[in-house]
């Protein structure tokens, strides 16, 4: 009996003992696997204390600052200074409820004060806010701090001059991400503000990828003429440009030069001429080329000459993937697309390395009817497998 006593005693000293039943490492892969999760993360905080910051890691990584919660978070930023270190990503949304104390407060009392704050912030959103005269704390706050930042996204933002726009980008020199959607200024001329970044020295930009939809092109057409080098390796044009407002495209893919290797383009297909100016022959490292938007319509018949022409112009001989996104919804004006001199072209030597022609298609064009009518014209092509049919939309 002795002895029993004294092996269950020495079995409960070496179990209380025991700190650390599984590997550090092991719970963090655990804990990572509940990122996007926030209910099990907080669960996680109060279960161990070993837990506590992988857990934190994740609650904290990702903030989206609204007027509910806003002055939570002011505080907590302020009581617990170890959390700023923790936060990568801030969210400001402006699509508020003025019955929270009002956007201007949100917006001229907050942000500033918890800006300074978060020094390790990479990704930065702006979303539905008006940075114009009324907030002027509010653009300070997000030009001079965030020294760390390589993500910038804005979205429906109106600001007072394009030469906030600027200024913001240019203020955080390791960016290398750029996505910007539906941005406005009052101040309509950029060319009368043009002079006043001459007092910024021309920059190697650190940029890899550069987005836009619906914002004046302007903007393209600066950061061609402002920087110096652009190591992009990603350009996506989501909205509908004229082929008269393509040179200032053209003119950023030239300056991008051999680094890019992934290029969508949206053009209005309304316009009738073919391109007449040089726009793909200078990316020589280009993979991947996306057609966005094709308009396949009886009611609203379109012609696509520009086509044939960006393609003859790749000089890439590492492309392996070209997709075309298409808005169809009767077969008949597939017709409008001349698919057979399509294949031809890229069928030449320098598409050699071409491992896949995507075609992705939404509406009421059948799959199957769809797939038959496009093999039908590039027969070549589906006899080398190199054919995908997706029912389906890609932006």
């Amino acid at each position: 009996m002795s002895s029993l006593k004294n092996v269950n005693t020495e079995y409960d000293t070496s179990f209380r003992s025991t700190k650390y039943i599984h590997p550090g490492e092991l719970i963090d892969q655990v804990i990572d696997h509940l990122h996007d999760d926030p209910p099990s993360l907080r669960a996680c905080c109060i279960t161990c204390r070993a837990w506590v910051p992988s857990a934190r890691f994740h609650i904290f990584h990702d903030i989206v600052l609204s007027a509910e919660h806003a002055d939570a978070l002011a505080v907590l930023l302020e009581t617990s200074p170890h959390i700023s270190p923790l936060v990568r990503s801030l969210t400001i949304n402006g699509h508020l409820d003025k019955m929270h104390k009002g956007l201007d407060y949100y917006l001229e009392a907050i942000i500033p004060a918890i800006a300074p704050k978060l020094t390790r912030l990479k990704t930065l959103r702006v979303e539905r806010v008006t940075l114009a005269k009324q907030h002027p704390k509010v653009l300070s706050a997000l030009i001079h701090n965030f020294s760390t930042l390589q993500e910038l996204h804005i979205s429906l933002v109106l600001f007072n001059r394009f030469r906030d726009l600027a200024a913001l980008i240019v203020a955080h020199p390791f960016l290398e991400c750029l996505d910007l959607r539906a941005i406005f200024w009052n101040f309509k001329s950029v060319t009368a503000e043009s002079h006043v970044f001459q007092e910024y020295p021309a920059l190697h930009s650190r940029l890899r990828c550069i987005k836009w939809h619906s914002i004046s092109l302007s903007v393209i057409d600066w950061l061609s003429t402002y920087y110096h080098v652009l190591p992009v390796h990603t350009v996506t044009q989501r909205s509908y440009i004229s082929l008269h407002e393509l040179p200032q495209m053209a003119r950023l893919l030239q300056l991008i030069g051999s680094s890019l290797e992934h290029v969508t383009f949206s053009i209005d297909q309304e316009s009738p001429e073919k391109i007449k100016m040089d726009v793909l022959s200078s990316n020589t490292g280009l993979r991947t080329l996306t057609f966005n938007r094709i308009l396949l319509s009886l009611e609203y018949p379109r012609t696509y000459a520009w086509l044939p022409v960006l393609l003859s112009q790749v000089t890439s001989h590492y492309i392996e993937e070209i997709s075309f996104g298409l808005n169809w919804h009767q077969v008949k004006p597939i017709e409008t697309v001349d698919l057979k001199l399509v294949q031809d072209i890229i069928t030449k030597p320098v598409f050699s390395g071409l491992k896949r022609v995507i075609f992705q298609w939404y509406g009421g064009v059948d799959p199957v009817e769809g797939s038959q009518a496009i093999r039908a014209r590039m027969n070549q092509l589906d006899r080398m497998g190199l054919l995908v049919f997706r029912h389906e939309w890609c932006i």
